[in-house]
C-alpha cells in the first residue's frame, strides 16, 4: 500500500511556514504532527548524515576522516540551505512535504545546487543594477552595501558554506520588507528588490528627489548621504500624497496644502480602504508599462498604508514628509 494511504489524520497550519531555515521547519512539523512515517524520518535523517559526511570528504579531499565542529555546522547548513532552495520553489507547504516524502534527497540536493549557482549569478546581476540605477541618489548607508557585495562575489562558497553569504542586508528595504530564505536565495530576493526600489527612482528626476532629500536631512540637522532611512520609500510617501491630490506627475514634492488636504480628507478612512484608494491611482500609472514594479510597491502597501493611516489619525503627518514651503 501507497505511503501515503498509511499516514495519520492531519496537515499543515494554515498559515506558511517560515521561509527561514525552511527545510528544518517542516521536518520538525512533520516530525511532531505524525506527518511522516517514522521510517521515512529515519531514512531521511541517514540521507541527511550521508550528505554533511560526503561534504566533509570531498572539503579534504580524502585526506582526512575528521573535520572541526565549526566545519561539520557549516556543511549540515549548506545541506539543509540547498534543500530550501529546491523545496521553495514549489507551490505550498504540501507539496514540499510530498517532495521530501518522494523523492530522492539527492536529486533535491542536486536541484538546490543547481538553483544556488543560479541565484548568486543572477544576485550579482541585480545587485549591479539596483547600483547603477540609485548611484545619483545613494546615502552612505547604501554604498556600504558595496563591501558585502565584493565578499560575495569572492568568497561565497556555494558547496560547502552556502549559508555564509557574507551579506548583512543594513540597508531596509522599502516598508520594512523582510528577506527570510537563506544563502544566495536570499541574497538574490534582497539584491532584486533593491533593484525594483531603483528602477522605481528612475521614474523621478534626480533633481527633484535630491531635493526632497536636502529638505527632510535639514529637518534633522544632518546632511542627504546620512538619512538612514529607506529613499524609495521616502519618495513613495510623497509621490503618494500628491496622487491622493489628484497630482499624477512623478515627483516629490508636496505642499503644506497638499498634506492638509489628505489630512482632512482621508483622516475617516481605515487602512484597508486607504491601500485601495492608493492602489488604483498607482496601476493606472504603472500596469500597462510597469506590471513588475506594481507588484512590488503593491506588496507593500498594507504595511505603508497602515502607517500612513497612523499619521493622520495623530496629526503627524507633516512630521513623515518634507514639504516645500509656500511663504514669499
Amino acid at each position: 500500500m501507497p505511503e501515503h494511504m498509511l499516514m495519520p489524520q492531519g496537515g499543515l497550519p494554515d498559515a506558511p511556514l517560515p521561509h527561514k531555515d525552511y527545510t528544518m521547519h517542516l521536518l520538525q512539523y512533520a516530525a511532531e504532527n505524525g506527518l511522516l512515517l517514522p521510517e521515512t524520518l529515519n531514512a531521511l535523517r541517514d540521507g541527511l548524515h550521508k550528505a554533511a559526511a560526503e561534504r566533509a570528504a570531498q572539503y579534504t579531499a580524502g585526506k582526512s576522516a575528521t573535520v572541526t565542529r565549526k566545519q561539520a555546522e557549516a556543511f549540515y547548513a549548506s545541506v539543509f540551505t540547498q534543500l530550501d532552495a529546491a523545496l521553495l520553489t514549489l507551490e505550498s507547504d504540501a507539496e514540499a512535504l510530498e517532495a521530501l516524502r518522494t523523492q530522492p534527497l539527492t536529486a533535491l540536493l542536486e536541484q538546490g545546487a543547481v538553483l544556488t549557482i543560479s541565484a548568486y549569478d543572477f544576485a550579482k546581476e541585480h545587485f549591479r543594477r539596483a547600483w547603477k540605477l540609485t548611484k545619483p541618489v545613494q546615502t552612505s548607508f547604501f554604498a556600504a552595501l558595496l563591501k558585502d557585495f565584493e565578499q560575495f562575489c569572492t568568497q561565497y562558497d556555494a558547496r560547502f558554506r552556502a549559508k555564509d553569504t557574507h551579506v548583512s542586508f543594513s540597508y531596509p528595504l522599502l516598508c520594512g520588507r523582510q528577506i527570510t530564505e537563506n544563502g544566495a536565495i536570499g541574497v538574490c530576493s534582497y539584491y532584486a528588490s533593491l533593484s525594483s526600489e531603483g528602477a522605481f527612482l528612475q521614474l523621478f528626476a534626480a533633481d527633484d528627489i535630491c531635493a526632497m532629500m536636502q529638505r527632510y536631512a535639514a529637518r534633522f540637522l544632518t546632511t542627504p548621504d546620512m538619512i538612514a532611512e529607506n529613499i524609495a520609500e521616502l519618495v513613495l510617501r510623497h509621490w503618494v500624497i500628491r496622487l491622493l491630490c489628484g497630482q499624477e506627475r512623478f515627483s516629490a514634492e508636496v505642499t503644506p496644502e497638499m498634506i492638509a488636504e489628505v489630512q482632512a480628507e482621508y483622516g475617516s478612512l481605515p487602512p484597508e480602504q486607504l491601500a485601495d484608494r492608493i492602489r488604483q491611482s498607482i496601476e493606472s500609472l504603472l500596469l500597462p508599462v510597469y506590471p513588475a514594479l506594481l507588484q512590488y510597491l503593491a506588496d507593500a502597501l498594507p504595511a505603508f498604508s497602515a502607517a500612513l493611516h497612523s499619521r493622520i489619525e495623530q496629526n503627524r503627518l507633516e512630521g513623515w514628509l518634507a514639504p516645500v514651503s509656500t511663504e514669499n
